[in-house]
């Protein structure tokens, strides 16, 4: 038992808040790692994933029809180099005659060809679209959500930061009131057993342990303004006052 010069709730009520720290900072991984942001994150991706897919495809479609083109206009270039070359009245050979002849007709059956490709392209390309554009909702709807949930989950965070803030000044204002040498014992007893220095007595029940204290031991824990040792966990006690109920519905709020 040892007399006291400062009121025992500071240190039941350090404890407490340091206890509602822990789980703050619990909370506040908890929401980081959120099963609903990670999911909709899941989703986003897919969503980015299939859009970007599809929209290469489309790509792939101009390129290509782009390529055909430029062929088609290549080609119509030499169709009409050569048309002019046959009515300039310079060709005087008829083999040369017949050669350029020649080559107007396969250069106009080719483009025939190619363009009959770009128009399947074309056909091809506006289907495409459609599933571009269906693709690009679909992401825009899961990066909004995305989006939503995580700003969420910061307003959370950022509310959890400030009450873990007020309660550390509350944590300097209480260990500027409790004796030093009662501080490193609750320190090194913090340390030692799993984050917890301090019990409450309540009908002789240790809030720890769960377990009667013995009846020896109890006899001598009477005065609610001094310090026991818990002949159980070996951890500072205090008897229990309606205070500590007070104090806990208060953080719990």
């Amino acid at each position: 038992m040892v007399k006291l010069e400062f009121n025992v709730i500071d240190l039941v009520e350090l404890q407490l808040i340091e206890n509602t720290i822990s789980a703050r900072l619990s909370e506040i991984e908890e929401v980081r790692n959120s099963k609903e942001l990670s999911s909709a994150s899941e989703e986003f991706k897919r969503a980015s994933k299939n859009f970007e897919e599809i929209n290469d495809e489309y790509t792939a479609l101009e390129s290509k029809r782009k390529k055909l083109e430029d062929t088609v206009e290549m080609q119509n270039g030499k169709i009409k180099a050569n048309e002019n070359k046959l009515f300039s009245g310079t060709i005087t050979s008829a083999k040369e005659l017949e050669s350029y002849q020649e080559e107007v007709k396969i250069l106009k059956q080719k483009n025939s060809e190619l363009e009959d490709q770009i128009l399947e392209i074309m056909i091809e390309m506006e289907e495409k679209f459609d599933k571009v554009k269906q693709a690009q909702v679909g992401k825009n709807k899961a990066e909004a959500n995305v989006n939503r949930i995580r700003n969420e989950v910061n307003e959370k965070i950022e509310v959890l930061k400030n009450i873990i803030e007020g309660l550390k000044k509350r944590v300097n204002n209480l260990t500027s009131k409790i004796p030093s040498e009662y501080l490193k014992k609750y320190k090194e007893l913090k340390n030692k057993k799993g984050g917890i220095a301090v019990v409450v007595l309540k009908d002789n029940f240790c809030s720890v342990c769960n377990m009667q204290i013995p009846a020896i031991a109890a006899e001598e824990i009477e005065d609610i303004n001094k310090i026991y040792r818990c002949p159980l966990c070996g951890r500072m006690a205090v008897i229990y006052r309606d205070e500590i109920d007070a104090i806990k519905k208060e953080l719990e709020s």
